[in-house]
């Protein structure tokens, strides 16, 4: 079991779906109290009743790509509410395919607020003395798409990368005080977003991460979410800074 303390309380953006709700499930099976942001409660509600300590997990409803100068004091409204966060999570994101031919930079910006700049004023929030336990554990969820983006995917691989870069610089500005950073990059992996990615480009992404895993397997979001829990660990205590690949095997070749 990884090391955890009583009074962890972990935040986890995209709380409602995919790796999000599976990292959910995962911390909160370990009995670890968590907070879930998600803009649907309906699906919020959903994942709260799958919880098997349902009374540990509460969430709040936002929009993470709407009113981001806001997001800092937003932290410290729920620190006032819930207590202090050990850890957070950012799994919200999103993937719209947009050819170079189709570029628009409004649909490229609204793309950069939910996965990139969200993720920062949350994290300016959350690293005020204030509003964090004394070791505050991060984890990005970004792509393996920062390193090798698909056609028309160019801003999603773009916002990703990004993330990855934030990690490793605000681990050299803001590690001194207790703060841990990192990301994770997974590959091809069993959810909406990817199935709705797959049918937009014509069925052919899925089945081209069954070919290149080496199982013939398409990654689980629970894969993901057990890394995510290592990560947010005390075992993990001197991994800092890091870009970590968990895709099955499939950027092999």
């Amino acid at each position: 079991m990884n090391n955890f303390s009583k009074d962890e309380l972990i935040l986890v953006t995209g709380a409602s779906s995919g790796i999000g709700e599976s990292t959910i499930y995962k911390l909160n099976a370990l009995g670890l109290n968590c907070i879930g942001l998600a803009r649907s409660e309906d699906k919020l509600k959903k994942v709260k009743n799958n919880c098997k300590y349902p009374e540990k997990f509460n969430y709040v409803i936002r929009d993470l790509s709407q009113d981001l100068d806001c997001l800092s004091d937003f932290i410290s409204d729920i620190v006032k509410t819930y207590g202090k966060f050990s850890g957070f999570v950012h799994c919200a994101g999103v993937l719209n395919l947009m050819p170079i031919s189709a570029w628009d930079y409004t649909s490229a910006i609204k793309d950069f607020n939910i996965n990139l700049f969200s993720a920062i004023e949350m994290i300016k929030g959350l690293s005020k003395k204030k509003n964090k336990q004394e070791l505050l554990n991060i984890v990005l969820v970004s792509s393996m798409a920062a390193q090798k983006s698909y056609p028309a995917a160019i801003c999603y691989g773009m916002t990703k990368a990004s993330l990855n870069n934030l990690a490793i610089g605000l681990t050299r500005e803001i590690g001194s005080k207790k703060i841990r950073i990192n990301t994770i990059m997974p590959g091809g992996c069993n959810t909406d977003m990817a199935v709705k990615h797959s049918e937009d480009s014509g069925n052919s992404y899925i089945t081209d991460v069954l070919n290149k895993t080496p199982f013939k397997e398409i990654g689980k979001p629970e894969y993901v979410a057990n890394l995510i829990s290592f990560l947010l660990s005390k075992d993990s205590y001197w991994i800092q800074g890091q870009c970590i690949p968990i895709d099955g095997g499939e950027y092999l070749n």
